[in-house]
């Protein structure tokens, strides 16, 4: 197995991350830790959301899931998960020489309603990345998490998080209800992020928490979540890119790339086939959109527009032809507890047994090269 590029890794914040970094009357509502009796634990404008993670990288293998813990003290954090240079030497052990990252609280950011303290929040957190991957820029990708509330200052964001070094946007996954993706308002955000070259990355856990319906907007309870929200995790996914591509944005905008991250693959086949069938063999419904070249099908632009990073779905590697090895990467989720560390080049291996060489290279490290811009390592 040659060096793999992970496609979706995550640092694990500092608790010191926002001190400083975000407008004074913002201090006590922008993330903190507080100690409780049973660990530590992230308040965000004064809601209670999860702990520390990266303590348990690699348990799941130890076959007792019993013993894994949603609460920890940031003591027990492994230093590699927010130290740079550290970062990328385990990393090293594991077959992987670049990593595209993702936040771990920040994840979470996005289910807070209030839209300044969301905004500051992430903000600061796009300096602290930008920061992080400094340390070696070739092989640290970050991806800036943006709040798209207020367009303007989105495309404001993007413009600077591009500007500070970034490789891309993570913007929710599931926007409020009164304002869905194809919603004309958003169009600078696609026209600035197509310019920029930023792909857009819809990962998990990212519901945007609505600002106009206030603290009962806020629903997250992380140690009452039910298994179902992990089984079903990639329905608001198939939301948001049936309506990037059944109203037309995806060819409004033929270079803005969107992706599905951490969602895994075997869904895509039914989505993209019952696309192609609502498309073509259901009556029209009110206004519903046409595309402009005669034969073109849903499915094309999910070929041409989006990408999809997975872990260990061998399913969905199976089904590749359907879903297109040009849209597939690989990710390890490192390093948190349903990672692919330390066993990540054992699992692709198993993964992949079947796979071409040239399609197992293009999975593992190729398109994710080529997508956020790292050189193809030897």
């Amino acid at each position: 197995m040659s060096w793999m590029i992970s496609s979706d890794s995550h640092i694990i914040e500092p608790p010191d991350l926002w001190t400083g970094r975000v407008p004074e009357h913002l201090a006590d509502r922008a993330p903190r830790v507080v100690v409780e009796d049973d660990g530590e634990w992230w308040y965000i404008d004064g809601r209670k959301t999860m702990s520390h993670l990266g303590i348990q990288t690699g348990a799941r293998f130890e076959g007792d899931p019993d013993k894994l813990v949603t609460s920890a003290t940031f003591d027990q954090v492994r230093p590699a998960a927010y130290d740079p240079r550290a970062y990328l030497e385990e990393n090293e052990t594991d077959g992987v020489w670049g990593s595209v990252i993702y936040p771990s609280e920040g994840l979470v950011m996005f289910s807070v309603p209030n839209t300044e303290v969301v905004s500051a929040s992430m903000k600061a957190y796009n300096d602290w990345l930008a920061e992080f991957c400094s340390e070696d820029p070739v092989r640290l990708k970050g991806l800036a998490m943006v709040n798209v509330d207020d367009i303007d200052d989105a495309v404001g964001e993007f413009t600077r998080v591009r500007e500070i070094g970034l490789s891309g946007v993570l913007i929710t996954v599931k926007p409020p209800a009164w304002a869905p993706f194809h919603s004309p308002a958003y169009d600078p955000l696609w026209a600035c992020a197509q310019d920029l070259d930023l792909p857009i990355s819809l990962h998990t856990a990212t519901d945007r928490g609505d600002p106009r319906g206030g603290d009962a907007a806020f629903t997250l309870d992380i140690k009452s979540v039910p298994p179902s929200v992990f089984i079903n995790k990639d329905y608001q996914v198939r939301q948001a890119l049936a309506d990037l591509i059944l109203t037309g944005v995806l060819e409004r905008f033929p270079r803005l790339r969107v992706g599905s991250v951490e969602h895994e693959l075997a869904w895509i086949p039914f989505f993209l086939d019952q696309m192609n069938y609502t498309y073509t063999d259901r009556p029209r419904r009110g206004e519903w959109y046409r595309f402009r070249e005669d034969g073109v099908l849903p499915s094309d632009f999910w070929h041409r527009n989006c990408f999809a990073s997975f872990q260990e779905d061998g399913n969905g590697v199976r089904m590749r032809d359907v879903i297109g090895v040009e849209t597939l990467m690989w990710g390890s989720d490192y390093p948190h507890t349903e990672s692919t560390f330390p066993r990540s080049k054992a699992i692709v291996e198993e993964i992949l047994a079947d796979v071409p060489d040239d399609e197992r290279r293009a999975i593992v490290c190729d398109n994710a090269a080529r997508l956020y811009g790292f050189p193809v390592p030897a």
